[in-house]
């Protein structure tokens, strides 16, 4: 992931995360998607690694934040066409939960979460502008199945508009700078804060350099976070095959390595 000036939009997710850490800013989204007042946020964290530990798989929010009513809001930009959307929502409310129990409590004293995704691209194809997720008793609809959690999956390119005109104008606008389009945002006072702040990130050399810096550190976790995983795989396949008294000749063909990284592997290296 590399970033430049041309790159500055709302869309980028680490620009996304500077600007919408400020509550000024995030709270009247927040609003307009939930179609509710929230309580005063309390506290706001943005690009936050969420880890249980060192060989676990983490997570980075773009921006975790929590209200006075103890809600917790996770909020991501995605940009492009997704993938496994609805795992990744499981796995980060998880993690969100994880660390919002604390140890004497009950379970019905967990937070409402809500996990919400800004996308760029319609992850379903069926243009809607908001697929909200709903759960229900499978033969018994009627029953709603209550435990807290809530997922928002927004689609930047919609065509149906089931939103209400605030969120639907967020989303165009998200869109229009993304795909480097015409729009007129002079109506909106909120808009118009959004993109000034976007502007004074764009402005800011500092910034700019910050943001370079961080996305290129993010490139090399995952590149590494690959490299690590794809290693892990091999030492499993290597010990699979050495149960089955293979050769370390027959292993380094089957698993296309070296020799000598095999007979690493083989003697515990």
């Amino acid at each position: 992931m590399s970033i430049s000036i041309a790159d500055i939009s709302l869309a980028n997710d680490l620009v996304f995360s500077e600007v919408m850490r400020q509550p000024e800013n995030v709270k009247p989204f927040l609003e307009a998607v939930l179609e509710k007042k929230i309580a005063e946020i309390t506290y706001i964290e943005k690009q936050q690694d969420m880890k249980d530990g060192i060989n676990l798989h983490g997570i980075r929010l773009d921006v975790a934040l929590a209200d006075a009513d103890e809600t917790r809001y996770d909020i991501e930009m995605q940009t492009g066409h997704a993938y496994d959307l609805e795992r990744r929502i499981r796995f980060y409310q998880s993690s969100i939960d994880r660390r919002t129990l604390e140890p004497a409590e009950s379970y019905r004293q967990l937070r409402e979460s809500y996990i919400i995704f800004v996308c760029t691209d319609d992850y379903y194809k069926r243009g809607l502008a908001l697929y909200k997720r709903k759960s229900v008793i499978e033969g018994a609809e009627d029953l709603a199945y209550k435990d807290g959690s809530h997922a928002y999956i927004l689609n930047a390119a919609f065509t149906v508009q089931n939103m209400n005109e605030p969120a639907l104008e967020f989303l165009r606008y998200v869109n229009a700078r993304y795909r480097r389009l015409a729009i007129d945002i002079s109506g909106s006072d909120y808009l118009t804060q959004i993109d000034r702040a976007v502007e004074d990130i764009k402005s800011d050399k500092g910034k700019v350099e910050r943001l370079m810096t961080l996305a290129a550190k993010l490139k090399d976790e995952r590149w590494i976070g690959r490299q690590e995983g794809a290693h892990d795989a091999h030492v499993g396949m290597v010990k699979k095959l050495l149960a089955r008294d293979m050769s370390l000749e027959e292993i380094a063909d089957i698993c296309s390595l070296d020799l000598d990284e095999v007979k690493k592997i083989a003697e515990g290296e």
